[in-house]
């Protein structure tokens, strides 16, 4: 299924004693094409505590290391990425965490 998803990123501000103070965010709208998360991705980050949800496939050049991505209406993070070889694309692994709304 294809689609569109955002990459959250938060905006910071320097306060009076020159430190870094979260003011909002940005987003970045990305097409992607949605995965199923295997049965074994999923046991393996089960076992370490990572509760996978979905997977997003979206060319690299997209993407830059952030750790939110917004997909239908709902607040993810990134909990791995791969890049097969001789590919364009990246592979997006999500899941649902606490603090991520």
């Amino acid at each position: 299924m294809d689609g569109i998803a955002y990459l959250i990123l938060p905006v910071y501000k320097k306060d009076e004693l020159g430190q870094m103070i979260p003011t909002g965010e940005s987003k970045a709208e990305i097409y992607v094409t949605e995965k199923s998360v295997t049965g074994t991705e999923w046991h393996e980050a089960g076992r370490d505590g990572i509760n996978a949800q979905i997977v997003l496939k979206t060319p690299y050049i997209n993407y830059n290391g952030e750790e939110v991505v917004e997909y239908n209406g709902k607040r993810y993070g990134v909990y791995r990425t791969y890049r097969p070889q001789n590919s364009d694309d990246i592979e997006l692994y999500l899941e649902k965490k606490a603090g991520v709304s």
